[in-house]
C-alpha cells in the first residue's frame, strides 16, 4: 500500500511538472486538475504525507521548505486559483496592498496579519482576508514584484494607507523608513498620495514625535 501510495505521489508530482517549483512548492485543486490530477490522488498523498493540505484548494509539496509568507501566499492562491504563476505578475488583477504591501516592503511596524488585496473582479474572499475592489485595476507603474507577489509599491501602499484612515504615525515611519532606505523619493510619496511634500514630511514628524514621547 506505501509503494502505491508513493508511485501515486510521484505521478502526481509529474503531471504537475515545473507548477510547484515556480510557486515556491504551492499548487492548487484547480491547477492539479488541469495539469490530469485526479482528486483521489491529491487525497492519497496528503494522507500519506507527501503533500500538504494548507487550505481549501491549495497544498504544497512535502519539504518544500519554511516560507514567511505562507498565511499571505494560501490567501492570494484562493483568490485565483486557476492563475498561473506568471500571469499572476506580468498581467496581474489581484495585487498585494495596504499593510500586507508595507510588510513586503520591509519598513514600518504593520503587522500582515490579515491578508489585504487589491482585485479587479469581484471576489469573495474566505475569514480574516481583506480585499479593496478596484475595476480598473492599477497601472504598471504602480505596482512591482517582491518573492513571487504583484504588490503595490511604496509610493502607491502610502496613498492606499493613507486613503484607508491608516494610524499616522505607522504611516509616516513607513514612509520615512522608505525614503531613508532610498527605495522611494520624497516626490514619488506626494504625488502618489496627491499631498506636497511639506504635508509628507508632516506626517513623517508625526512619527518622530511619537517616538521621542
Amino acid at each position: 500500500m506505501a509503494r502505491i501510495a508513493a508511485d501515486m505521489a510521484l505521478n502526481v508530482i509529474q503531471l504537475l511538472g515545473d507548477l510547484p517549483e515556480a510557486q515556491r512548492g504551492y499548487f492548487t485543486r484547480a491547477q492539479a486538475v488541469a495539469a490530469g490530477v485526479e482528486d483521489f490522488e491529491l487525497t492519497r498523498s496528503v494522507n500519506h504525507g507527501f503533500i500538504n493540505r494548507l487550505d481549501h484548494g491549495v497544498y504544497r509539496v512535502a519539504g518544500a521548505g519554511y516560507d514567511e509568507h505562507e498565511d499571505l501566499r494560501v490567501a492570494w492562491f484562493r483568490l485565483q486559483p486557476s492563475a498561473g504563476p506568471r500571469d499572476r505578475v506580468r498581467e496581474p488583477t489581484i495585487w498585494v496592498s495596504h499593510e500586507s504591501a508595507a510588510s513586503l516592503h520591509g519598513f514600518g511596524v504593520y503587522l500582515a496579519d490579515r491578508p489585504t488585496f487589491i482585485t479587479v473582479d469581484r471576489v469573495q474572499p474566505r475569514k480574516g482576508v481583506k480585499v479593496h475592489r478596484r475595476s480598473d485595476g492599477l497601472k504598471g507603474s504602480e505596482y512591482t514584484v517582491i518573492d513571487s507577489f504583484a504588490v503595490t509599491t511604496i509610493a502607491r501602499t502610502a496613498a492606499d494607507l493613507a486613503r484607508a484612515k491608516s494610524d499616522g504615525g505607522h504611516l509616516g515611519r513607513f514612509i520615512d523608513e522608505a525614503i531613508r532606505a532610498q527605495a522611494v523619493s520624497l516626490d514619488e510619496v506626494a504625488e502618489a498620495m496627491k499631498l506636497t511634500t511639506s504635508d509628507v514630511r508632516s506626517m513623517i514628524a508625526m512619527d518622530s514625535q511619537r517616538a521621542s514621547q
